[in-house]
């Protein structure tokens, strides 16, 4: 069982660092896996283009990726998910991915418990814990994150989320200034431990542990007696 917590970040190398995923899918299916790549869109003129960037960048290893696309009104089922090697799960409007993944969350949790590798990307990755981060750029009407965080949330906003870790995962930290965020919901008491992670950047959850891997960091905040912690998760810089 791994679970890949992406930070976000498209790029032209974005291969270099969501290679480790795909070498799990491989192992666990023991020949070309199938990687299901979940996305949600509000339109389908949106859902088209990411359709057809996703298959980009990911069709760029030796797998099948078989896109699902969700929206408003189509939830993900578990048709969807049949014969994956491997869950993928996209970026976009994290609220709208929650809506439509979390009805089926027992069976993404089973799977992945079965060993089949999680990929969450952006908010892939906020809705893959215990408590999923759905956005709020506010705490308390207190700023603590540029509004273009927000997800169209005013307040801080958490939900239950997959259960796949024991985390509260934010995500585009350096580059976004989501780090205050994860930092003031620990500080607010709302959870106990949260992580930013910087794009290009992954955490990997395993039964051997954390792992960080990519080029940037994974800020982990942490409440105390003394107040709230933050440090920096050690791993590897690159693949």
């Amino acid at each position: 069982m791994a679970i890949h917590l992406f930070g976000g970040g498209w790029a032209e190398d974005e291969s270099d660092w969501t290679g480790r995923f795909f070498e799990d899918a491989r192992a666990r299916a023991g020949r070309k896996p199938t990687v299901v790549c979940i996305l949600w869109s509000r339109t389908e003129e949106e859902g088209v283009r990411w359709h057809d960037e996703y298959l980009r960048d990911l069709g760029r290893y030796d797998a099948e990726v078989r896109i699902v696309q969700l929206t408003a009104e189509r939830q993900l089922q578990g048709s969807d998910l049949a014969d994956a090697d491997a869950i993928f799960v996209g970026g976009g409007h994290t609220p709208g991915y929650h809506a439509a993944v979390m009805p089926l969350a027992d069976t993404v949790r089973g799977l992945v418990a079965s060993g089949v590798p999680y990929g969450g990307f952006s908010a892939g990755a906020m809705i893959a814990g215990d408590t999923a981060l759905l956005g709020g750029w506010r705490v308390g009407g207190v700023p603590m994150t540029p509004e273009r965080n927000s997800e169209q949330l005013d307040e801080l906003t958490l939900d239950a989320g997959l259960g796949l870790v024991d985390l509260v995962v934010d995500v585009h930290a350096a580059q976004e200034g989501t780090l205050s965020r994860a930092v003031a919901m620990v500080d607010a008491g709302l959870t106990e431990q949260a992580v930013a992670i910087d794009e290009k950047t992954s955490l990997i959850v395993s039964p051997g542990g954390l792992e960080v891997a990519g080029v940037g960091n994974v800020w982990a905040a942490q409440s105390g007696e003394n107040g709230t912690r933050v440090t920096v998760l050690a791993g590897e810089r690159a693949w």
